[in-house]
Formats: structure tokens, sequence, C-alpha cells
């Protein structure tokens, strides 16, 4: 499936991640950070979940004014960013061992 950019809407970052729902469904797959949006779009194969818990089209898409509040966790091992939304929805990206300095940065930024 591929992203469509609304009008003005440009790409800061792209990568793949684990992305947790506030219902704490897991899901792997890539994350588009626009100056816009965040675009989650999940992985669907045959063995993935992913399919129970999205349509097929799938796509996860978290508006940057509707944030609330962005923050890192970090240990040696894991490497989290917390999305709270307006709704007070929590959206968690687990990026593994790798920095989520410069996602951070991306999603913060507009």
């Amino acid at each position: 499936m591929k992203i469509e950019l609304q009008p003005n809407e440009a790409t800061i970052d792209i990568g793949s991640i684990n992305y947790m729902s506030p219902d704490g469904k897991v899901v792997v797959g890539k994350l588009t950070v626009t100056n816009q949006r965040l675009l989650f779009l999940p992985q669907h194969d045959a063995d993935s979940f992913s399919l129970s818990i999205y349509n097929k089209g799938g796509m996860v898409s978290l508006s940057k004014p509707d944030i609330k509040k962005v923050s890192a966790q970090k240990s040696l091992l894991s490497k989290k960013i917390l999305v709270t939304m307006a709704d007070n929805s929590m959206h968690t990206f687990h990026y593994g061992i790798l920095s989520i300095d410069k996602l951070v940065t991306a999603i913060q930024s507009n």
C-alpha cells in the first residue's frame, strides 16, 4: 500500500519499528513521520496477527496537532517512543536497541 501525502505534507523520516496500540496489541511495520502526521503501516503476511487488528488497508494515522506529549523511554536493550494523544490514548513505538533520538526529533518537528 502506497502512502499518499496530503497537500503541503513532506516526509521527514521512515523506519521499520514495532507499534503497540492503546489496547496493547503489538505489530511490526513501517513508520513514516511527516510534518503533519505519523503514519504506521503494519506488515501483513500469512503469519501476521495484525490482520485481525487492522483492516486490510491497515494504516494507523496520528495527526501531529493532536499529539499532547512525546517522551522517550531508554534502557540498554530497549528504546521506546511514547506518544500521548489529545484523547489521552497512548501509542508506543519500540525500536529495540537502536537509537530513537532522530525519530523523536522528527515526531516533535513540524
